[in-house]
């Protein structure tokens, strides 16, 4: 009975109904990604966190993800897709409901560390899972549907994120990803019952345990100590001691998967040049899009800038959103045919030409002049999203579509990670040589100077309102121009290095996208060439 009902869905119905499915569980992981950015004052008033407690409520998620989306993609090539989907579903409702009913800071982070491991299998299978589901002729359409709603939950996550903890409870974020997996569940329970994936295990294949400590080792610390190293100093030991890890995890990984007959990152694929600009470019994307995003968000609520409240902040980059949203649904349906080289090229290019119009904005810039330069990042990054994880993905046998998945994805969240920590590196030494440039300037000896320098390095934005209220009237004025002009060069910082960083995508796109389109799966002929 099930198989008949099964042969009377169309290939096209069964491709919905998993995308539906996929759709939903993308958007839970692409909201929890950027929602918390907005309550995280709540969270901070709530269980009384320190600057690295906060810090590390958002880097808890994407470190997880990032070191554990491979391993769980390619358990899934072996295991089944859709086992370890329905795994990522159970272990992100976990995490979800630990942080709903947090009661102190371990608690929410031990939470968010599960929806990290649990975005890592959803993130990790479900492009996988929707590529297996869906014809070939229908895939790019699909893929671009799927970046597409990536791309547009990561957007409105500040919306609703904000939303949600000025009006509601910061705790009705978890709740809503309560009840989306809920949904997401019952419709994977269908489509495993009506079997519309089809079983893609590798028979025989045997998981690769030396390779995936490898890559805990690898991934696990280097993302930690990125994200501790701007907190906690870059000579500090905690985060010498894992890049000293990482590195030599690194040399392990290499050797271990030229040794092995079926490695967990089959590293000769990264030989066919296209396979390689779809793992670059996701990593430019991501990169780009957390330099961007997490300080133009922090920008705009600054009272100095814009001051907008969270929900008007995340109204703000609705631009971005829409476009991206738009670009990856229809980007793959006209363009499938032909080559990627000229619209990825274009596309990252146009992130590089919106980040860098973005460095004119500054405290006395109105809404009306930036609106449109937004437009220009979403419409670059709708069409990376939508085209990159296909270019790579149709170059890989059917058998190895999960393990590529996982790499592309572990890319972009990589790739996010340190996009995030390089532009606030950027970001912290602009202010820094700015701060010193200030405090000289003030009377020296004075008791003043001593309180502000104070408050400027390490106190809140209302002690250094206070102290400047206190000065004389002239001085008062020059000091905050000073300081509003500081903001604004920080800001510029980080828009320069997500701009060098789309250019030099952009430049390898040029490179490695040349001549004609391969054949759908010849990266396979890669894996017969000896080591």
């Amino acid at each position: 009975m099930t198989d008949k009902t099964s042969e009377e869905v169309t290939p096209q119905a069964r491709a919905r109904v998993v995308l539906a499915m996929t759709a939903i569980c993308m958007m839970v992981v692409g909201f929890n990604t950027t929602a918390v950015t907005t309550i995280l004052p709540n969270l901070k008033a709530e269980f009384d966190l320190t600057p690295s407690g906060l810090q590390w409520v958002m880097a808890t998620y994407s470190v997880a993800s990032a070191t554990l989306v491979t391993i769980v993609s390619r358990l899934g090539d072996i295991t089944g897709k859709m086992g370890v989907f329905f795994f990522g579903m159970i272990v992100f409702a976990i995490g979800s409901a630990l942080a709903l009913f947090a009661q102190d800071g371990v608690m929410l982070l031990i939470g968010r560390g599960a929806q990290g491991a649990g975005a890592a299998a959803l993130f990790g299978t479900s492009l996988s899972l929707l590529t297996a589901a869906t014809p070939e002729e229908q895939r790019a359409n699909v893929t671009g549907a799927w970046g597409a709603i990536v791309g547009l939950a990561i957007g409105v996550g500040p919306i609703v994120g904000g939303a949600f903890g000025h009006y509601v409870s910061w705790r009705a974020v978890f709740a809503a990803d309560l009840v989306l997996l809920v949904v997401a569940f019952a419709i994977g329970l269908l489509v495993s019952r009506r079997k519309y994936i089809p079983d893609t295990r590798l028979a025989g294949a045997k998981f690769d345990y030396p390779g995936a400590v490898a890559i805990l080792l690898f991934l696990g610390p280097l993302s930690f100590a990125l994200s501790n190293g701007e907190s906690g100093g870059w000579a500090a030991p905690l985060t010498l001691v894992p890049l000293a890890i990482a590195a030599m995890a690194t040399v392990v990984l290499v050797i271990v998967s030229r040794r092995s007959a079926d490695p967990l990152v089959e590293l000769r694929y990264f030989r066919h040049p296209r396979y390689f600009m779809a793992a670059a470019g996701m990593f430019v994307t991501g990169f780009t899009l957390f330099c961007f995003f997490v300080y133009f968000n922090t920008f705009m609520q600054s009272p100095d800038a814009f001051g907008y409240s969270s929900i008007g902040a995340g109204l703000a980059i609705m631009p971005l959103s829409l476009s991206m949203f738009v670009i990856s649904v229809t980007a793959p349906r006209f363009l499938a045919p032909y080559s990627f080289r000229w619209p990825v090229t274009i596309g990252l290019g146009a992130m590089a030409c919106g980040f860098l119009l973005l460095m004119t904005t500054n405290n006395s810039t109105q809404y009306a002049e930036i609106w449109w330069k937004l437009l220009i990042v979403g419409v670059g990054m709708g069409i990376c999203f939508s085209l990159l994880p296909r270019l790579g993905l149709r170059l890989l046998p059917e058998e190895h579509v999960g393990q590529g998945s996982g790499v592309i994805n572990a890319c972009l969240y990589f790739g996010a990670t340190l996009g995030a920590v390089v532009g606030g590196l950027a970001e912290s030494i602009t202010i820094r040589r700015g701060l010193s440039e200030v405090i000289a300037a003030l009377p020296a000896g004075s008791t003043q100077r001593e309180d502000l320098a104070h408050a400027l390095t390490h106190g809140t934005p209302s002690q250094i309102q206070q102290l400047i209220a206190g000065m004389d009237p002239s001085t008062s004025s020059v000091l905050a121009r000073a300081l509003r002009e500081l903001q604004d060069n920080a800001f510029d910082s980080a828009m320069v290095v997500a701009a060098v960083a789309a250019l030099v995508g952009m430049v390898l796109a040029l490179v490695l996208l040349r001549g004609p389109v391969p054949p759908l799966h010849s990266a396979a002929e890669l894996t017969r060439a000896p080591r």
